[in-house]
């Protein structure tokens, strides 16, 4: 089986990690970031800003993943403008990459900025608050 990722958001943390694993696996790996300057052997970059969905599509029309992980996410000045601007950039993808259909899966990685907000809003508290999800 020919598997292809795309990882979304693969200048931070998490997606360079991800990339780097996907393409020592034998993946072809492909790396979207507005400014994807990772230095990863074998990584195949894609300039591409999520909330423009005409650039999106000219990015990734010689693109044809069977595997998506996006871990972007973006920082706005409301939960509701995190909630509005993060939603348009998974659909802006998802339907850049739906006329495609090659993709088989996709991943939504997130951790406790999601859950909790940006660090700023607890570290002033000197604790975290409980996460509302738990896994065992």
């Amino acid at each position: 089986m020919n598997r292809v990722a795309l990882v979304v958001g693969v200048s931070g943390i998490t997606g360079s990690n991800l990339a780097e694993e996907l393409v020592k696996q034998d993946w072809t790996t492909y790396g979207l970031a507005r400014n994807p300057h990772v230095s990863i052997d074998g990584l195949r970059p894609v300039a591409a800003d999520l909330l423009s969905p005409e650039g999106l599509s000219a990015a990734l029309a010689d693109t044809a993943p069977t595997h998506v992980f996006f871990t972007s996410w973006m920082r706005m000045e409301t939960e509701a403008e995190n909630i509005r601007v993060n939603a348009a950039m998974v659909r802006n993808l998802l339907n850049a990459l739906s006329p495609k259909r090659s993709v088989q899966h996709v991943a939504l990685v997130t951790g406790l900025k999601h859950y909790l907000g940006p660090f700023e809003a607890y570290a002033k508290e000197g604790f975290l608050p409980e996460t509302p999800l738990r896994e065992e």
